[in-house]
């Protein structure tokens, strides 16, 4: 083989080893999502959700849709807590999530009214 044809060999090996473990690489991203209702199981939208990652102190949030609905996506790795707040509901939170590399958990709720 000539030298030229043995670089271009090289490179190509190269290239599709770069990519090979590209596509094995995990994502070190995860999310949390879930529904919030009352407690007769009616959904509840624009619920206030805080997800707080205990060791960092980073947090994210967002509202429920329509359907009571929420997802938080591309959320760093770590040891969660997960806070509901809606005007004339008592508030909640739990804690005790891990996320981990491409995980996906779910925290639903059943909010109670509280005092109005």
């Amino acid at each position: 083989m000539s030298t030229r044809l043995l670089r271009l060999l090289a490179v190509v090996l190269a290239a599709l080893a770069i990519t090979a473990s590209a596509a094995t690489a995990q994502t070190i991203t995860g999310r949390i999502s879930g529904t919030i209702a009352d407690t007769s199981g009616g959904v509840l939208p624009g619920v206030a959700i805080t997800v707080l990652e205990e060791g960092t102190g980073f947090t994210q949030t967002t509202v429920t849709d329509e359907r009571g609905a929420y997802v938080l996506v591309n959320l760093p790795l770590g040891n969660y807590k997960v806070t509901a707040e809606l005007q004339g509901f008592k508030p909640m939170a739990r804690t005790g999530y891990v996320l981990q590399a491409d995980g996906r958990i779910t925290a639903d709720f059943k909010m109670e009214v509280g005092q109005l």
